[in-house]
């Protein structure tokens, strides 16, 4: 049981203390914690070193009956992969920064079931009282219905990796066309013609993107991308090892291979290689991600394109604090992936 003295406990200061540490008003204090930049330089000063000699910790549950806000963000993520990893990392870091929590819900089970997390998001929902939401959805009827939800909900939210048709909506995205397309100029300029595609998932609007990017550069060059030229790895190693072992013997020829991230990338090179056939002397292969753990430390090392995923992840976290400021910032930004040109890429003599 907490001692109490003059209404607050026993040791822990509040804002009253601050602001007679700080020679100052409460008033002041409410507004530098409210908007450090709102307050003056001098005044500022003497709050912050008020808050940092007194060990000052801001009680988020009181300031919420006062304004409204619970300072807590949710993110809602299929997984937590490298992708998705690096970019709520850098949304976390400067959420918690401006005294922000972050809440995270996965919108996929282990077992790639859709249905359950429809059930449970309400709960979610209602127990974790959220200042907005960060969405990464799918293309899948779910993901849509709970777009829907999330228009209704009141609160601000913002799609990442999927374009949505509807302008109202803010959201962040790659130009995944684009970047298929890339690859697709670097195998050809390679000399390249016969290649395979590598998905994820169709379901995935970032893999959809690159196929039709990739395919319609080939187009270009009366080359056709049939189903015969494509495997679906699941964006997992071992999905694209094992997809590519059933496939590799009726394959058609090929020299060339685009995966929709590095993990597909490795593990149809593993099994290419236990078919005996040797990357880039036999085939050569362009991934996606960059991984920064194993793209360049493979061997051979892996051309791929990389994605500016911390900008993403900080722009997001921008704009989320916008939106609860009362602001209107732009409601679409579109972000473009580098092209790595490594080892797994060789000129076809």
């Amino acid at each position: 049981m907490s001692v109490m003295i003059d209404d607050k406990p026993f040791g822990r200061p509040n804002q009253r203390d601050v602001a007679t540490t700080a020679g100052v008003s409460s008033a002041t204090v409410s507004r530098y914690l409210a908007d450090p930049d709102s307050v003056r330089q001098a005044a500022a000063e003497k709050v912050r070193a008020a808050i940092e000699q007194l060990g000052y910790q801001v009680d988020h549950s009181a300031q919420s009956l006062k304004t409204g806000r619970f300072y807590n963000i949710g993110i809602l993520t299929p997984g937590i992969g490298p992708f998705y990893w690096e970019m709520t990392h850098a949304i976390q870091t400067l959420l918690n920064e401006q005294g922000y929590f972050t809440s995270i819900f996965f919108t996929r089970d282990v077992d790639k079931q859709f249905h359950s997390y429809r059930n449970r998001l309400p709960l979610f929902l209602k127990k974790r009282s959220l200042d907005g939401m960060i969405y990464f959805p799918y293309n899948t009827r779910e993901d849509d219905e709970l777009l829907g939800f999330l228009q209704g909900w009141g609160r601000p939210f913002i799609v990442i990796d999927r374009a949505i048709a509807n302008p109202s909506i803010y959201q962040l995205t790659i130009d995944n066309y684009k970047a298929g397309w890339k690859a697709a100029d670097a195998l050809l300029a390679a000399g390249h013609r016969e290649l395979l595609f590598i998905w994820g998932t169709h379901e995935v609007p970032s893999a959809l993107e690159r196929y039709q990017g990739f395919s319609a550069r080939l187009a270009e060059e009366g080359i056709q991308l049939g189903n015969e030229r494509q495997l679906f790895g699941d964006f997992f190693a071992e999905p694209s090892y094992q997809a590519a072992v059933r496939a590799l013997p009726g394959l058609p020829r090929f020299t060339g291979v685009f995966a929709s991230n590095d993990s597909s990338a490795l593990g149809f090179i593993r099994a290419a290689h236990e078919a005996g056939l040797a990357c880039p002397r036999d085939f050569s292969v362009v991934g996606f991600d960059d991984n920064s753990e194993y793209a360049k430390h493979t061997i051979p090392s892996l051309s791929t394109f990389r994605q500016p995923l911390r900008e993403i992840g900080l722009d997001a976290a921008r704009l989320m604090l916008s939106l609860i400021a009362g602001e209107d910032p732009e409601r679409s930004r579109r972000y473009e992936a580098t092209y790595i040109e490594r080892e797994s890429v060789a000129f076809r003599t």
